[in-house]
């Protein structure tokens, strides 16, 4: 066994303790940034648009939030797309980026389509992800394999999922294999195997239905009940995953998570939305995203929205007072008293301006008695605005989430007046 250069000999009896602790006593080298490589694997047939569209609506702020970590991360993305034999292609690579712009318009082409039989073809996927995928030599890296149906198990191929799991180990690549609603038991022992080989998760997709009949297809991955699983979004989880990877280089302990975890499917959200509606989703997926687990009635202060711009203030005052409503109505945050948060302001020599900087805006939620502070800042986009919403961890300063909404011009105030001053 080596670490920082030097070596050690341990023995360990089969029959003895399953856990054997080691201590070293070189220093833990510094990190400054961490290498995250995140690979979609994902089914495109026909029954898949849901999960697809999902992706597309999602990828930016699954990307917002990663790299809005206390330690800086460098994320890529990519994808290995797959169908079946006889469909308009087996597999195609999309090569890992940290452009996001450059990966969005590459999701953007990917559409559902194809497969007739059942099984689909995730074997030679696998061996696209293993072989064709340059992952970094030094940091994280991570495959979430999304399908609905079982892999062809029958066409004899040299490289098998086996094979593919053992070169994943060897790599260092956690997959982690998501089932959603119509998937069997025989695709979902295929999708444990590959999760547990590489000490990944199994996750799997329900339809909104509760207890036995959950994801709605008879004998699917539904079937499954009991405590040992969580209820989350898909965008959520591959967050919270991906941030508890980057913590385990850093060695930052976090709290044991169940063996399987769940993420509830929801549908398209409509296209114009009401701001009671926009905001209410917006603190909820504040305490969704959390890089630590939040528990009800922690308390929270909502600090005003910082305007970016002389013609934003009204607006920003207004969409204020609708976030303050939203999550009050959220069971995570319990509201302290904004009557003295002015006052607090006023003490520490701050503007709303100066609250751009997280330990400033640390020590007015401290100073209100709050363990979790919400901050905004508002900017106009041509004929939208653009909300940037941050939940802090008062104790630490340290952004648990970050979020943004789009909001139709005409939902602020004095739209016109904003126009002319140039916004």
């Amino acid at each position: 066994m080596s670490y920082g250069g030097r070596t050690r000999e341990l023995s360990v009896r089969r029959t003895g303790r399953r856990e054997t602790r080691v201590v070293w006593d070189a220093p833990r080298p510094q990190i400054s940034e961490v290498p995250l490589d995140i690979v979609f694997v994902m089914d495109t047939t026909g029954s898949m648009g849901e999960e697809i569209e999902r992706l597309k609506r999602t990828i930016e702020l699954i990307h917002l939030n990663l790299t809005s970590m206390t330690l800086r991360t460098r994320v890529r993305f990519g994808m290995v797309l797959y169908k079946d034999r006889r469909d308009e292609y087996l597999t195609r690579v999309i090569p890992l980026t940290d452009n996001l712009e450059r990966f969005r318009e590459q999701l953007a082409d990917v559409d559902a389509s194809g497969g007739g039989d059942h099984p689909e073809d995730l074997q030679a996927a696998l061996e696209k992800t293993m072989k064709r995928i340059e992952w970094n030599t030094n940091g994280v890296r991570m495959a979430f394999i999304i399908t609905d149906a079982p892999p062809h198990l029958d066409y004899g191929q040299e490289y098998t999922y086996v094979d593919a799991v053992m070169d994943a180990r060897r790599k260092g690549v956690k997959m982690f294999s998501v089932g959603t609603g119509g998937l069997n038991l025989d695709g979902e022992y295929v999708l444990r195997q590959i999760a547990q080989y590489t000490l990944g998760k199994y996750i799997f997709l329900t339809y909104g239905e509760r207890g036995e009949s959950e994801g709605g297809v008879e004998g699917s991955v539904s079937h499954h009940s009991g405590a040992n699983f969580q209820t989350d979004k898909l965008e959520s989880i591959i967050i919270r995953f991906a941030r508890d990877e980057v913590n385990n280089i850093l060695g930052r302990k976090e709290a044991a998570g169940e063996e399987h975890f769940k993420a509830v499917r929801i549908s398209t959200e409509q296209k114009e939305e009401t701001l009671r509606k926009l905001f209410g989703m917006a603190a909820n997926q504040l305490s969704d995203y959390s890089s630590i687990k939040l528990y009800p009635g922690t308390p929270t202060s909502v600090l005003p929205i910082v305007a970016s711009g002389p013609g934003l203030a009204l607006s920003a005052e207004y969409f204020s007072e609708q976030l303050v409503l939203s999550a009050s109505k959220n069971s995570f945050f319990r509201l302290v008293e904004r009557r003295g948060l002015q006052q607090i302001l006023r003490e520490l020599e701050l503007s709303m301006s100066g609250l751009v900087n997280d330990e400033n805006a640390a020590r007015v939620g401290k100073l209100a008695g709050a363990k979790l502070l919400v901050t905004g800042k508002l900017y106009r986009r041509d004929d939208d605005y653009e909300l940037f919403l941050r939940l802090l961890r008062v104790e630490t300063a340290e952004v648990l989430s970050v979020t943004k909404a789009r909001i139709d011009a005409k939902l602020g105030l004095n739209a016109e007046s904003e126009r002319k001053k140039g916004r």
